[in-house]
């Protein structure tokens, strides 16, 4: 395994992170329990992944998390969850985050959460979040419930990466998770030298989901990018957008797609979500593998960056 600084944590983490979310949620999603998720834990600590990332939105992530990590030496992993500020289309009260924080330390059978995340603040509601609940966040940091905070955007709808770039001068954050992929490569020329600078921590999500698992999606997307006049009809090709980043460094997209998520010096961790072994087993020999050439990493940035869209779902 490698290990990368996290920022200014100075938390040594695995390049390669677990998520709980995403579109199988530990297994979640396709009727799987505790067993299969404690197993692709337990894989993952035995392979040398040190970052575990979850959410109480991710349907019983947390619980499961809870159960598979029991016993567990805390000090060997960290941990990172999330509070959402927004409930029915407005901002719950401050002192919901107080009751997350709480519910998430009893639900993870942990005492303290390494990074706490305000999740995927939207730019037009990005002051008022602040406003309302960077004091408790902070609060808890003191209270040692917390020990570093953190700031995940709205990949799906935020393009332009506004929420971190805002944020990013305002030094509240010691972590950031940003959504970044093969298709989605402008932070490469934004955020990610921007939080290098600043000494902020970049995980890394949405690095392969969605578009970049079926061949069919690429095309369409990548179709519709140029019907929309954001593409050259000549930039790749209508059939095999992406078959030029095969190569004896990676036989699929996905697997080429890990490695140029984890190229940019400025990325600590690449989550990968998964409710198979097999398939988390794939993923962790693709982004420790043999690394996507330099060239194919600028020809991506190259194509993609001026695009400005976010592709993952």
């Amino acid at each position: 395994m490698e290990y990368r600084r996290l920022g200014r944590t100075d938390l040594q983490v695995s390049l390669l992170g677990l998520g709980s979310g995403g579109q199988s949620r530990l297994g979640q999603a396709h009727g799987h329990g505790q067993d299969e998720a404690t197993a692709i834990v337990r894989r993952a600590l035995e392979i040398g992944v040190n970052i575990i990332d979850t959410a109480p939105s991710y349907a019983s992530s947390e619980e499961l998390l809870g159960a598979a990590l029991d016993g567990v030496p805390r000090d060997s992993y960290v941990i990172c969850t999330k509070f959402r500020a927004v409930a029915d289309d407005d901002l719950k009260p401050a002192e919901a985050l107080r009751a997350s924080i709480e519910q998430s330390l009893r639900t993870l059978r942990t005492d303290y959460l390494d990074v706490m995340y305000l999740h995927g603040v939207a730019p037009n509601l990005l002051d008022r979040t602040l406003e309302r609940f960077q004091e408790p966040l902070e609060q808890a940091r003191r209270d040692g419930l917390v020990r570093f905070l953190g700031i995940t955007e709205s990949f799906e709808r935020d393009h332009e990466h506004e929420t971190l770039r805002r944020t990013i001068p305002l030094g509240l954050y010691d972590v950031m998770m940003v959504g970044y992929n093969v298709l989605s490569t402008a932070p490469a020329r934004t955020v990610l030298p921007e939080a290098q600078a600043a000494d902020i921590g970049i995980v890394v999500m949405c690095a392969v989901r969605g578009v970049l698992l079926s061949d069919d999606r690429i095309r369409e997307v990548i179709g519709e990018w140029k019907d929309q006049g954001l593409l050259a009809r000549d930039a790749v090709p209508d059939d095999d957008p992406l078959g030029w980043l095969r190569g004896p460094w990676a036989d699929t997209i996905p697997a080429a797609a890990y490695k140029f998520a984890r190229a940019h010096p400025a990325v600590g961790t690449v989550l990968t979500g998964t409710g198979r072994l097999a398939h988390f087993n794939e993923n962790a020999e693709a982004i420790l593998g043999t690394p996507l050439p330099d060239e194919l990493v600028e020809r991506a940035y190259e194509l993609f960056a001026p695009v400005s869209r976010n592709a993952g779902f």
